[in-house]
């Protein structure tokens, strides 16, 4: 029985260590993230919309799926908000143009939809911290048990 406790305890302080490195990087990750300039990739291009679809549930974030025209070619139309329903909706209407920001051959709604590899590595470590933060709550709580 004492082998088996020595075993979880050594687990335990094992995703205790882990817990901290993660939420250490997870910060520094954040940091460079947020210091990124995303104002100057990409062109900024006027579009017009050819296309809006909400997905079941209704208008939430991410259930607007925008396609738009840009030099006879048909994009989807990335990082579209769903509080622009409307203006994407009257745009379509009445023929008038949207500017967008071309980055990587992909078009984005403004430069903060535009998804690099630091965001994405920071969204896994935040992923992470949190699943590791759970498990120790949860053994803590005695709901989860480790061996």
């Amino acid at each position: 029985m004492k082998g088996t406790e020595k075993k979880t305890n050594r687990k335990i302080l094992l995703m205790l260590i882990a817990f901290v490195v993660m939420l250490f990087l997870t910060i520094v990750l954040n940091g460079i993230a947020r210091k990124q300039d995303k104002e100057s990739l990409g062109t900024k291009v006027s579009v017009r919309v050819t296309d809006i679809k909400v997905r079941a549930g209704g208008l939430r974030a991410g259930s607007l799926s925008v396609t738009v025209s840009y030099k006879g070619e048909e994009y989807k139309l990335k990082g579209v908000p769903s509080g622009q329903h409307f203006q994407m909706k009257s745009s379509k209407n009445f023929r008038t143009p949207v500017s967008a920001i071309l980055y990587n051959g992909k078009l984005y709604y403004d430069a903060t939809s535009i998804m690099l590899v630091t965001d994405q590595i920071y969204y896994i470590f935040l992923m992470t911290t949190f699943a590791l933060l759970v498990l120790i709550c949860g053994h803590y709580m005695g709901a989860i048990k480790i061996e």
